[in-house]
């Protein structure tokens, strides 16, 4: 069998699973309350699973297999990655970024960072605010603040681990693609599809906000992350390193590896993310996690409940979005 053939056939045979585990397509009853909210807000899809299981879904626009832009939201994609390539032994999250990128080696500053303290947010490396955002500039960028004493919430991070994924999938004869290799090694066995991805001028896949996907492809790699990385009692991606995208830094405690955590704020707020997840008063756990994307487009991963939650807006323009309100109407129902 070729290359093309299995991987179309994998992909035929994680639709069909996932189909068997997911129930189909019903009304919102349980939770109606949350889907009104959701759908008065241009809501497109909303989706209830616990431990697995579909509690609530419900389309207002498109179906179960429309990809829907997720903006932001596309950076939960990058925990998944990460503890891809630390599964198959392909990095270390507490190796220097130097040792692949070898021009920060000769940098005092640049030269101490770490993967981990790369992907947490507080490298000091970003973006000017209005300037080029493409992968020369990243890597050229001078860090701001001593590393692993501030967040940032910007995209150079992003831009950067792309680059450092490239580098070490094509140093062992892997798909050197980013985008592609997560798919094919992990998406794919899981049922996360169909989900594309827009890529920037350097080709590379835009792993910062250019995913777009179904809910029920969100839906699953929010379980994976649940399950820490455990899929059909496969391991497929670490569950060290998705342990650590669900834990803030001693930078920002409100902050994983591309994740939003409910955790109680050290310092002022000073995101560009727009949610009140910290300031309202919500009975969401502690544990919750979130990636959030412009619009409304939300993933919610509650471990200690079995929770993931997916709600996905018909733009990355929608109407104004409260974490708080939508959360409690989902928790009055459980």
């Amino acid at each position: 069998m070729d290359r093309r053939t299995f991987f179309a056939t994998a992909a035929a045979c994680s639709v069909v699973s996932a189909s068997t585990q997911w129930a189909r397509a019903q009304p919102a009853q349980r939770f109606g309350t949350a889907a009104s909210y959701s759908a008065q807000r241009e809501g497109a899809a909303f989706m209830v699973v616990r431990h697995g299981i579909i509690l609530a879904e419900q389309y207002t626009a498109g179906g179960s297999d429309t990809r829907w832009p997720i903006g932001t939201g596309t950076r939960a994609f990058m925990p998944l990655l990460a503890a891809t390539m630390v599964e198959d032994r392909l990095m270390t999250l507490d190796e220097p970024v130097a040792l692949t990128l070898g021009d920060w080696g000769a940098h005092p500053v640049k030269g101490t960072i770490s993967i981990r303290v790369l992907l947490s947010g507080a490298s000091g490396i970003s973006f000017e605010r209005n300037g080029p955002r493409d992968l020369a500039t990243a890597i050229a960028l001078e860090p701001r603040q001593e590393p692993g004493t501030r967040f940032s919430d910007d995209a150079a991070p992003y831009v950067l681990f792309s680059e450092i994924a490239r580098r070490k999938l094509e140093a062992r004869g892997r798909e050197p693609d980013a985008a592609r290799y997560l798919t094919s090694r992990t998406l794919l066995p899981i049922g996360c599809v169909p989900i594309g991805w827009a890529r920037g001028g350097d080709g590379l896949a835009r792993f910062d906000d250019g995913a777009a996907v179904s809910a029920r492809g969100w839906a699953q790699a929010g379980e994976l992350i649940r399950r820490e990385g455990v899929w059909r009692a496969q391991q497929l991606a670490d569950d060290g390193a998705l342990r650590e995208a669900m834990r803030g830094s001693f930078a920002e405690a409100r902050a994983g590896i591309g994740l939003w955590l409910a955790a109680p704020a050290r310092s002022r707020d000073n995101f560009e993310i727009d949610t009140d997840l910290w300031r309202g008063s919500s009975p969401a756990p502690t544990d919750l996690a979130m990636a959030a994307g412009q619009g409304g487009q939300r993933l919610y991963i509650a471990p200690s409940q079995g929770l993931v939650i997916v709600r996905q807006a018909r733009s990355l323009n929608g109407s104004s979005w409260s974490d708080a309100q939508f959360l409690s109407m989902i928790w009055r129902d459980l």
